[in-house]
């Protein structure tokens, strides 16, 4: 901008009229130079919406299902969504999908929304171990949802957090001497565990639980009883015979250090007694169930079992008892029967000859033959399976009738050569 002018200054005169009579030109093109930068510096271009992996996995989730069949576990299911999620346009290019995100949380709070996903089964964390009958179950969903509890058995179940457990507990007989089928765990239940107790307890069962001296410990006996997230609606009377601060401060055990990133759970701190809150909130100490020792520990066990009004050793009720008592005395009798005829007629003897005289008849040679035909017919089959087919195929339809008659022939003679040496006597 030019100088103001001086009076002597013709030039200077002269410039500043010019300036005065260009100005508002000037002072305009400064303006739109103005506006044309700061729209330039302000201009707005919308971005793509950002999507969470949640709502990507809720979205692609129905086409999982369909893709995983008709029995899925959550990892099967993990895998049909993984590559669809990674397929879709809103993943940030390089991020995993965590299974562990994916099964324990995304998969609980679709079904909160959406309902249980059919087909969906839950891998086997845990066995039971039914006392008398040696059978043991491993507990997935699958398993317990076909599971039948079987008649006057056990009516107790008691859940232990630790596998480890079991050898001792089976070496003390404790299942049998208590009626109680016992159930191993890897902390915290499984869902199909405590699917498990809801079923028992609609049958009668008394149901305990075992467990650490700590937070986790006493917060399992909770869960054992209480609804949680993923199973809404549930709630049961659990007895709670696990290890507890006050006794195993009786009992003089040794404490042991613990570091915990999580807070206590409100849920569980508000039932904490004085002494539990004292070791776990301020002395971040802990007592193991392990910390009992050798027989101690089943007979601590057993002490809970009486203070909490175990039920007595299972015996039918007068009618069921009946049904069974003659049907044992039958099958005995049956038995015994089966005994004093094989030992008679010398039946293994008899076995014998029937063997070596239509082993020719079967024609045995002919096995690999039937065998191959076999594996043609139905690739499903085993090489043992097909043989059995043929041979009781080959014994309805041609030797039936011939080895009648070669028993009961033999069984005559065995009877008139009995008789006469009676006779002689």
């Amino acid at each position: 901008m030019p100088r103001k002018a001086e009076a002597n200054d013709p030039a200077s005169v002269i410039g500043e009229a010019i300036f005065s009579a260009i100005k508002p030109i000037y002072q305009e093109g400064e303006r739109m130079r103005r506006g044309t930068h700061r729209r330039r510096e302000w201009f707005y271009i919308p971005r793509e919406p950002k999507w969470s992996q949640k709502e990507i996995v809720f979205e692609v989730l129905p086409q999982a299902i369909e893709r995983a069949g008709a029995l899925f576990s959550a990892r099967d299911l993990y895998y049909a969504a993984r590559p669809l999620c990674y397929e879709h346009h809103g993943w940030t290019e390089g991020k995993a999908l965590d299974y562990g995100y994916f099964s324990q949380q995304l998969l609980t709070e679709y079904q909160e929304m959406h309902g249980p996903i059919e087909g969906l089964w839950r891998d086997p964390r845990g066995h039971l171990h039914e006392p008398h009958t040696d059978k043991m179950l491993a507990l997935g969903t699958r398993e317990v949802a076909t599971y039948e509890f079987p008649p006057y058995t056990f009516d107790k179940i008691l859940y232990v957090e630790k596998e480890g457990e079991m050898p001792k507990l089976k070496a003390a007989k404790l299942g049998e001497r208590y009626d109680m089928g016992i159930v191993s765990g890897k902390g915290y239940p499984a869902e199909a565990v405590r699917a498990l107790f809801e079923r028992a307890e609609e049958g009668d069962y008394q149901l305990f639980t075992f467990h650490d001296a700590d937070i986790d410990g006493y917060n399992i006996a909770r869960v054992m009883r209480e609804e949680t997230r993923r199973m809404p609606g549930y709630s049961l009377e659990v007895v709670d015979l696990g290890l507890t601060i006050e006794d195993a401060v009786e009992m003089d055990l040794d404490p042991e250090p613990f570091s915990r990133n999580k807070s206590v759970p409100l849920r569980l701190r508000r039932k904490l007694s004085d002494a539990a809150v004292e070791y776990f909130i301020y002395r971040h100490e802990r007592f193991e169930i392990n910390a009992i020792i050798g027989a101690s520990r089943i007979a601590y066990i057993e002490r809970k079992l009486e203070e909490n009004g175990v039920r007595g050793k299972v015996i039918p009720p007068d009618d069921a008892l009946k049904e069974r008592r003659e049907a044992m005395y039958r099958e005995k009798v049956e038995g015994w029967v089966d005994d004093l005829i094989a030992e008679f007629l010398d039946t293994d003897a008899l076995k014998d000859k029937m063997v070596e005289d239509f082993e020719e008849r079967f024609g045995l040679d002919g096995a690999r033959r039937w065998i191959e035909q076999g594996f043609e017919d139905d690739r499903s089959k085993s090489w043992r399976g097909v043989l059995e087919e043929e041979l009781e195929k080959l014994y309805v339809d041609e030797h039936e009738d011939d080895m009648r008659d070669a028993v009961s022939d033999a069984v005559r003679e065995h009877v008139r050569e009995s008789v006469s040496e009676d006779e002689e006597e």
